[in-house]
């Protein structure tokens, strides 16, 4: 009889749904928040929200806003303060981008700045040993160098707008409820 009703309650009862909103890299979840976790992302107004996760429902979530705030102490050393700002209610298609990880290294190779500084001060140094020399800036000999400068430099733009500092949803992430 007590297995019986047992069976019986196990079939009747459904696991709950949308309790946990992920965000997927190419459909593998990479990061996973529940209620009361921290999370940062971009409004649909591209404002950057910060706070803690109230609820989860099935197609939208609740966050109570804050912002950390370096400020000045009475001793002269510097604190954080918290600003609270209140609930913000929106749905999963509202966020834009998600944050990356703090204190995660981004390398000046991934993100373009190498290229872009390197680039720069290569055609510059160039010029400025033309001028020194008492060269033609412009001669054939020298255009190849700056040349290759500014093209060091477009690509390292280019690496900077394919690796941005955020996830932004799209093509390559995405967000669910589960």
């Amino acid at each position: 009889m007590f297995c019986t009703c047992l069976l019986a309650i196990a079939n009747i009862v459904v696991a709950q749904s949308g309790n946990v909103l992920v965000l997927k890299d190419r459909g593998v979840t990479i990061k996973s928040f529940t209620k009361d976790n921290y999370i940062e992302f971009e409004f649909s107004n591209r404002q950057w929200i910060t706070g803690q996760i109230q609820w989860v429902k099935n197609d939208s979530i609740q966050v109570k806003q804050y912002a950390l705030q370096t400020v000045m102490t009475a001793y002269g050393t510097y604190g954080q303060d918290t600003l609270r700002l209140g609930m913000l209610t929106l749905h999963i298609n509202e966020i834009l981008a998600f944050a990356k990880d703090k204190n995660r290294y981004q390398s000046v190779f991934a993100n373009g700045a190498f290229l872009k500084y390197g680039g720069v001060l290569y055609s510059g140094l160039n010029i400025t040993n033309s001028i020194i020399n008492k060269e033609n800036v412009f001669s054939s000999e020298n255009m190849p160098s700056i040349a290759g400068g500014i093209v060091a430099y477009f690509i390292g733009r280019w690496m900077n707008k394919k690796n941005p500092p955020y996830r932004p949803i799209g093509k390559r992430f995405s967000v669910a409820i589960l």
